[in-house]
């Protein structure tokens, strides 16, 4: 454990990145659930194959388009907080 200031602060960014990361780590699960679900819609088997197609697919759907703009607000944070870090 850090005794000065600095190093606690470190510390504490450190701790910012790994609750970060794992926060990461939940989203991609979820993402990939709603992706399985998605792909047993009828509407699926017509962009079925095509990775743009289905990305798109994907994306018309509430759910996962809030679920990935979670992802990406949180990797926001993460460089917001590992930027802090490097300049400590």
């Amino acid at each position: 454990m850090a005794g000065n200031t600095r190093g606690k602060l470190k510390e504490h960014f450190e701790g910012c990145h790994r609750n970060l990361d794992w926060a990461l780590h939940h989203i991609a699960k979820s993402a990939s659930l709603i992706e399985v679900q998605l792909k047993l819609l009828p509407a699926f088997k017509d962009v079925e194959g095509d990775t743009e197609q289905e990305l798109a697919f994907f994306m018309q759907h509430p759910m996962f388009q809030a679920v990935t703009s979670l992802g990406e607000g949180i990797k926001t944070f993460d460089g917001l907080a590992q930027n802090i870090y490097q300049q400590i």
